[in-house]
């Protein structure tokens, strides 16, 4: 995955706040912060909890995660993607294109498989 490459469409969206990009043991190898909120604590900590949910869901019977979005009551948006080998971990503000955030983030994973 050109991880660059898919910031740059990323940032390009309506409503971006943020981004990092995490590897397969939760480490951060990418990072576009900003004043707003301290991005490096909450994608560690969204990351956790997005492979925990992904242990449940193989608990369960079920596959992969391969995507966990919630929104906080101010409406911003928080998409995680992961796969095997990276999470993406964003953040909308309530303005924010997420459909399009979504589809771009879907692809960049799927071409990482």
């Amino acid at each position: 995955m050109n991880i660059e490459k898919i910031v740059k469409e990323i940032q390009k969206i309506n409503g971006y706040t943020g981004s990092a990009v995490l590897n397969k043991s939760g480490e951060i190898i990418y990072i576009d912060e900003n004043d707003a909120v301290d991005l490096a604590f909450a994608s560690s900590l969204f990351n956790d909890t997005f492979r925990a949910l992904n242990e449940a869901s193989l608990d369960i019977g079920f596959s992969n995660l391969i995507r966990l979005e919630t929104e906080n009551e101010e409406g911003m948006t928080f998409l995680i993607y992961g796969n095997h080998n990276q999470t993406i971990f964003t953040i909308f503000s309530p303005q924010g294109n997420i459909s399009l955030a979504k589809m771009v983030l879907t692809q960049a994973l799927k071409k990482d498989n």
